[in-house]
């Protein structure tokens, strides 16, 4: 029987397009659509980052790429210009080339900061030296300084370059890697060393003073004010580092030059209370009054100081003090500026001595004396005491400048002729007011118009004095017998002797509030800030100290008045057309002549400005330091009608 024959089977099994379609099953979708989506998502997230990459973070990639390729280095930025009040210049700033070294580029710095010149290096350093024709050795330095103060930032090898050095070091730039040229801002000073007294001197923070409160903010080698108003106002006038790049290569190696910095950006500029043509008048007046005493045969004079000030408001006009430093010099000039720091010259020309010498004030401090009794009812205007040749305290005599007087005078009187004598009684009657209730009338009454101690001027460096008390005696000496107030004491006061040691500016302070009613200003040189336009930004203010209620001031006023029109100062100001209120000063010193003094302000009865004289061994105050006052109020009267 023949077995039936079975169907063959086919090796693939057609797909039927009946069951399924013809583009396959319900899972072929799913699974063609799933990798179409992960495709899709790939490619989206792959552009987004190309996007972000490119696009968004594209400047901060480029920023980090160009920082790999280039060193940040800082450099000082165009400081702000000091005006006067008419908008002069007084300190000025122009651009320098200057050439800076990479000391990384040049050496190496050891373990104890010490900078070392490499071999490569001092061949460098020697090619350099060869052009600006300097000594190596002196440029090896200048590195060496720059870095013990600021260790990454370049070195200033050569403040000045001259222009032919520059243009061939600009020319030849590939061949002078380590150096660069770079515009460095300079003080300039249109005027010379006027002004020098309280526009104050720059220099460079070094890494102790970064340490300082005042220098916060700062980097080492940052060029700032050091003293005068380039200090107080350094905030105003420093706005910084300029940044600037120089470019390296992988391992930091620099290998190409720092070109010359443009600077696009002007800085604030102070306006100063100060007239240029007053402070010239006041330093020439100064000099006047030595020539003079000279000539009265004063030869020891040497020096002196003037203010000229604003009674109401305490603006200073001018504030000279001879002799003074050449700021100019000072700046370009290291020998100079060397020579002046030693402080070798007799001279002391870095002494302010308007707000940093102090003197007795001699006769110039009795009108505060005057106040102190009159304020204290010791005595009235018309009160009676006598003057006379001498009068004898103790076992001590105390004489009169003029020996044959005997005269009963009235407080205006006494002041116009300036009796000592009169003085010495009322300093009995204040000792005794003093052993009686404990009461220091006249010392109190000198601190309170502002003497023996700083003034607040905007100038750093003020010197704060002494008006001698019996506390100041036992916290000064030793000897028990020199820490008794004696009566003495008390009669060298009343004429303005003794211990007491006050500053010119001082003492005009002393004076504007005697002229004003009792208003004790705080004085100052800054004015106000200024926009690049020239337009007022800000301007300052300086409040007053206190307000003072004065007693019976007229008699003192009028006393001052009478001084300068029939009495001790007559010779000078009789016939002056503008009526001044003044009182002369001759200070006794412990060797050489009397110092001579002059304080006053003009017009006497409507006050206007103040000025104070002194000239350091000038005689009597009538003699020099009366005419250099004349000349100054004579160029203040004319410059303002």
């Amino acid at each position: 029987m023949a077995t039936p024959s079975l169907p063959r089977r086919r090796l693939v099994e057609p797909i039927s397009t009946v069951e399924h379609g013809f583009f396959g099953s319900a899972g072929f979708y799913v699974r063609i659509g799933a990798i179409g989506a992960a495709a899709l998502m790939v490619f989206a997230v792959l552009f987004l980052r190309l996007w972000s990459l490119q696009v968004i973070q594209g400047s901060r990639f480029a920023r980090a790429t160009q920082a790999q390729a280039f060193r940040v280095v800082h450099l000082p930025r165009p400081r702000g210009t000091i005006l006067d009040r008419s908008g002069r210049v007084f300190a000025g700033d122009e651009g320098e080339l200057a050439v800076t070294a990479h000391p990384a580029a040049l050496g190496t710095t050891g373990a104890h900061g010490r900078w070392r010149p490499t071999v490569a290096g001092r061949t460098e350093l020697r090619r350099l030296a060869r052009l600006a024709r300097l000594p190596t050795s002196e440029l090896t330095a200048r590195i060496r300084m720059a870095v013990r103060r600021a260790p990454f930032a370049p070195a200033v090898v050569i403040s000045k370059a001259p222009r032919d050095l520059a243009f061939y070091l600009e020319e030849h730039a590939s061949r002078f890697r380590p150096f660069s040229l770079v515009g460095v801002p300079q003080r300039s000073y249109p005027n010379g060393p006027l002004g020098s007294e309280f526009l104050g001197l720059l220099g460079e923070v070094n890494p102790k003073e970064l340490h300082q409160r005042r220098y916060r903010g700062t980097q080492a080698g940052q060029i700032v004010g050091q003293s005068g108003v380039e200090a107080t106002y350094d905030r105003i006038l420093d706005e910084g580092l300029a940044t600037a790049h120089v470019p390296v290569d992988a391992s930091g190696n620099i290998v190409g030059p720092l070109r010359s910095l443009p600077f696009h950006h002007t800085p604030h500029s102070l306006e100063l209370t100060i007239d240029t043509s007053l402070q010239r008048v006041a330093g020439r007046a100064i000099r006047d009054g030595i020539a003079l005493a000279h000539r009265a045969g004063h030869a020891d004079a040497n020096a002196g100081a003037a203010i000229v000030m604003n009674p109401w408001d305490g603006s200073i006009y001018a504030l000279a003090s001879y002799p003074n430093f050449d700021q100019a010099a000072a700046a370009r000039d290291q020998s100079y500026r060397t020579h002046l720091f030693a402080r070798t010259d007799p001279g002391t020309p870095l002494l302010n001595r308007a707000t940093q010498g102090l003197y007795p004030t001699g006769s110039a401090f009795k009108p505060i004396v005057a106040e102190a009794a009159l304020a204290d009812g010791l005595i009235t205007p018309s009160s009676i005491i006598p003057c006379t040749g001498s009068l004898t305290v103790g076992n001590v005599v105390f004489h009169n400048v003029e020996a044959g007087i005997n005269a009963n005078l009235n407080l205006d009187q006494a002041l116009a002729i300036s009796c000592d004598t009169w003085f010495y009684r009322l300093g009995t009657m204040l000792y005794a007011r003093q052993v009686s209730t404990g009461a220091l009338d006249m010392q109190r009454w000198a601190m309170r118009l502002g003497l023996g101690h700083p003034t607040g001027v905007d100038i750093p460096g003020e010197y704060g004095g002494v008006v001698p008390t019996p506390g100041w005696l036992r916290r000064t000496f030793h000897d028990p017998a020199q820490k008794i107030w004696y009566e003495g004491y008390s009669v060298n006061l009343a004429i303005g002797q003794g211990y007491l040691a006050v500053t010119p500016l001082q003492l005009a302070v002393a004076y504007s509030a005697l002229a004003n009613g009792g208003t004790v200003v705080r004085p100052h040189v800054a004015r106000a800030v200024v926009r690049p336009s020239g337009r007022i930004l800000r301007r300052l203010r300086f409040a007053p100290r206190a307000h003072l209620r004065l007693v019976d001031a007229g008699a003192i006023r009028r006393g001052l008045y009478d001084g300068a029109h029939s009495g001790t100062s007559a010779a000078i100001f009789g016939s002056f057309p503008i009526p001044v209120a003044g009182k002369t000063g001759t200070a006794q010193t412990p060797t050489g002549s009397d110092h001579s003094w002059y304080a006053s302000w003009a017009p006497a009865s409507h006050p206007r400005v103040v000025v104070v004289v002194l000239i350091e061994h000038g005689g009597f105050g009538a003699e020099a330091a009366a005419s250099a006052a004349r000349e100054i109020y004579s160029a203040f009267f004319h410059l303002r009608g």
